[in-house]
């Protein structure tokens, strides 16, 4: 039976998949400064809405060599900084095993959360060409399913063609990103602002006492135009 208890928290699973491809080396400092304000952003926002929100984050950093959980649904107050140590960029680009491996294994790991918003980030300067287990037709498959419940998408991407690859994906919500020192900063200034109004929608009076299907309702309204509002 639904519930419609307001007292329940909701639960918001704050996932990045970041590019960490060797062309990601002349931005490596700038995209580990700009994840760390993200973190910062959350910190505030699980203080601001102590009542209403819990935050947990995952980091995937993913190259041909695999993908590395740098954060796997940590508590913010217990996301350390990231270092420039635990972000490497090397070799090739499995956008494709990337999104479907992190966000199959999220939905399964939270699929018994009684009331789960998740925020997926996709940050990559360049275009797949190193998938094994993952198709795009895979991909979009599983956003699909995701986006049911509620889930928030966005693509970031550093080329004219971003629209293309998020339109295969299912994803709605893009970011053309200038890969350059000033451009890092700003696409991250970006996204924070996002995610700030993002959780404020779901702190306002009429979601936090709305049942959880509702809630799940609104929070898919919330998802478009996430960069324009």
């Amino acid at each position: 039976m639904e519930t419609s208890n307001q007292n329940i928290k909701t639960q918001v699973y704050n996932l990045v998949i970041l590019d960490k491809s060797g062309s990601m080396e002349s931005i490596r400092k700038e995209a580990v400064d700009g994840y760390n304000e993200t973190l910062a952003t959350i910190r505030l926002a699980q203080q601001k809405h102590m009542d209403t929100q819990e935050h947990y984050v995952t980091l995937a950093a993913f190259c041909g060599c695999g993908i590395t959980k740098i954060y796997d649904k940590t508590p913010i107050n217990a996301a350390d900084k990231l270092q420039l140590s635990q972000y490497e960029p090397c070799c090739c680009t499995p956008l494709f095993d990337a999104i479907g491996i992190s966000v199959k294994q999220l939905k399964h790991d939270i699929q018994s959360a009684e009331d789960a918003a998740v925020l997926v980030t996709i940050i990559t300067d360049g275009f797949e060409n190193a998938s094994r287990e993952w198709t795009s037709a895979a991909v979009k498959a599983l956003i699909d399913e995701c986006k049911k419940d509620g889930w928030m998408f966005s693509f970031i991407g550093a080329s004219e063609d971003i629209l293309k690859v998020a339109s295969k994906l299912a994803i709605d919500n893009t970011l053309l990103w200038n890969k350059s020192h000033a451009g890092t900063e700003a696409m991250f200034d970006t996204v924070e602002s996002a995610q700030e109004r993002y959780y404020d929608k779901m702190a306002a009076p009429c979601c936090v006492g709305a049942s959880v299907a509702e809630r799940k309702k609104m929070r898919k309204a919330f998802a478009e135009n996430y960069f324009e509002d």
